[in-house]
């Protein structure tokens, strides 16, 4: 049996050689891995590879782009040693990069059962693999959740809440194909933060009022069509703010966030 290999971290950016035998840094080419980078960090879970060579060098074989970025970001390098040397060139040959269901898949094959919820999760509701994972976790995007996602140690942290989105996107998503959009979603999101959100009380009035299901540019302005549906056929002093809710549950939780993330830095 193979050894793990450790994932070893610095900030000694001279520790790294290039490899003759990969390719030249394009920076151009691969502006999105520096803004993803730039708003990310270095993901633990993308480790660049070195291979020691017989000058005691550690050279690159995959990941000089990332590395080129951290540099230049002055961002923390992760990375793992290879304990044998190999073409780069020749192991690269894949046919597409992994993707979310590729990964979700093979956890799911391991046994891990919240892979296998958020895989169902996704096909029952006909939306995307990170999507599904995202709300499941109790977060609004993929990107918070990639880390622990891709390492195999993902966890459904908010069933509930998952469910009332998707229940709201999907119904009103089959009244008007167009509101299937990333800021409507963020409105479902959102007012499925309120505290005691009646969610067939919302779907029961958009079905009342379809003419009222336009496409909006900004999230803020789903809210008022939202607000205003679930509000069918009251009179405005009975009305409730569901807006302006929905607004303070979401900055309360990020404010939340924010101060694990503090917590957690300092810890």
């Amino acid at each position: 049996m193979s050894k793990q290999l450790k994932v070893n971290v610095t900030k000694d950016y001279a520790l790294f050689h290039q490899s003759d035998r990969n390719r030249n840094v394009d920076e151009p080419t691969h502006r999105g891995l520096h803004d993803s980078m730039k708003k990310y960090g270095f993901l633990k879970c993308l480790p660049i590879v070195v291979y020691r060579d017989k000058r005691g060098r550690l050279i690159v074989k995959d990941g000089q782009h990332r590395l080129h970025f951290a540099r230049l970001l002055e961002l923390p390098v992760y990375w793992i040693e290879a304990d044998q040397d190999y073409d780069v060139a020749e192991v690269a040959r894949t046919p597409k990069p992994w993707k979310p269901r590729d990964f979700a898949t093979m956890h799911a094959t391991n046994g891990l059962a919240a892979y296998q919820i958020g895989l169902d999760f996704a096909d029952d509701h006909k939306i995307p693999v990170g999507l599904a994972f995202a709300l499941l976790a109790g977060t609004t995007t993929f990107h918070n959740v990639v880390e622990a996602f891709a390492a195999g140690e993902f966890a459904v942290k908010d069933q509930r809440w998952a469910d009332a989105v998707v229940s709201i996107y999907g119904a009103v998503g089959k009244m008007n194909a167009k509101l299937r959009n990333a800021r409507f979603l963020q409105a479902c999101m959102a007012v499925c933060r309120v505290a005691g959100f009646d969610r067939k009380r919302l779907i029961a009035g958009i079905e009342r009022q379809r003419e009222s299901l336009i496409h909006y540019a900004t999230c803020e302005a789903y809210l008022d069509m939202l607000e205003e549906a679930y509000n069918f056929g009251r009179a405005k002093v009975n009305w409730i703010g569901l807006k302006l809710e929905a607004q303070k549950a979401m900055f309360a939780r990020h404010a939340r966030s924010k101060r694990a993330e503090g917590e957690e830095v300092a810890a």
